[in-house]
């Protein structure tokens, strides 16, 4: 049987009372065959039904009223699961839940400790404990059967009382108060722990992240810590039977070796470029030099055509020295011959005359 009294503005609940109430009613109920005579004439009037022929209540859903007591579970002997989340609870009174309890719900209350329920609910395997005022020392004497574990919105500063879970499986720690990634160690213990929420904690304020936009130093560490995750912050890490994680660290050997040959590769690119380039130079070289070579052949042939040139000139001036002085000496006899005549013409004139 499943009870739901959700959205009924409760203010505290007893279920012995509640189950009292459903007893009586079941013994009030209207029989459900008609008097007829035996055969021995005796009335055979349809009886009540026994107390063990009531059906067992297996859920009850108190979620969404204003309780601030919630009392008489334990009497609730076949109950497996509670839901007292959406509530005003200031307390959990764990000796008031029935130890038949496999799954319990107490997120969105005002609730600052969990005392003794490991004594009160041995089988208790999944708790939602999330959006209350938990610190770390509520974390003490869960009960080691548990395999879920929702504190998410609290004041969890420390995770070593978690260390005995060695059955849990799904773990949420999101937004609470976690400084340093080393307080994951503690959970080296949880073998069996697939599926880590740990979003909204200090401990990513300072962390450098990945592409994917997680810490880098938190993903490391649980590579160390919890190699069989296979669901970290919402975030698939499996897709394969085997843990990602593992996946990585089997192919980091491989991944460092592609990088170093990817790395050779590129040292062997630039090498075949620089011996290219080199003999490329060299050729520039080898032709520059033989320029410089064709040059300075035509140079000396130049300097040998000048100098040639040089002695021609020289010879020309000399040559016309000489035609300069042959000619003055041609003027200054052709002057004397000149004189001469005027002379000798001058005296035949004047004979003449006489």
């Amino acid at each position: 049987m499943d009870l739901d009294f959700s959205n009924r503005g409760l203010f505290a609940f007893d279920a012995a009372k509640a189950r009292s109430a459903l007893v009586e009613a079941s013994l009030a109920a209207p029989r459900t065959a008609l008097s007829t005579t035996s055969t021995d004439g005796g009335d055979a009037a349809g009886a009540a039904p026994p107390l063990s022929a009531l059906p067992a209540i297996r859920l009850l859903n108190l979620s969404y009223n204003s309780l601030h007591l919630f009392t008489g579970g334990e009497t609730l002997k076949g109950l497996t699961v509670l839901d007292l989340s959406h509530n005003a609870l200031t307390q959990l009174h764990s000796q008031s839940m029935p130890p038949t309890l496999v799954r319990l719900s107490i997120a969105h209350n005002q609730l600052a400790h969990l005392c003794d329920l490991a004594k009160y609910t041995p089988r208790l395997q999944v708790l939602e404990a999330g959006h209350n005022h938990l610190s770390t020392s509520a974390l003490r004497g869960l009960p080691a059967s548990l395999t879920h574990l929702s504190v998410e919105n609290n004041t969890i500063e420390s995770l070593v009382p978690l260390g005995s879970l060695l059955h849990l499986t799904h773990l949420n720690l999101a937004q609470n108060q976690l400084e340093s990634r080393d307080t994951l160690c503690a959970l080296r213990p949880l073998v069996s722990l697939r599926h880590l929420d740990v979003r909204g904690n200090p401990m990513y304020e300072t962390g450098r992240r990945s592409s994917e936009g997680e810490d880098e130093g938190v993903t490391q560490l649980l590579h160390d810590v919890l190699p069989r995750l296979s669901r970290f912050n919402g975030t698939s890490l499996s897709q394969a039977p085997e843990n990602r994680i593992q996946q990585q660290r089997l192919h980091e050997p491989a991944l460092e070796v592609r990088l170093m040959q990817a790395k050779v590769n590129e040292l062997r690119r630039l090498l075949l470029a620089s011996q290219d380039a080199e003999g490329k130079a060299r050729q520039k070289r080898a032709l520059l030099i033989e320029n410089v070579k064709s040059t300075a052949k035509v140079i000396g042939q130049q300097e040998t055509e000048l100098e040639r040139l040089q002695s021609e000139v020289d010879s020309l001036r000399s040559v016309n020295q000489k035609l300069q002085s042959s000619v003055a000496a041609a003027e200054q006899s052709f002057e004397h011959v000149h004189a001469s005549l005027l002379v000798s013409k001058a005296k035949l004139s004047a004979a003449e005359v006489k």
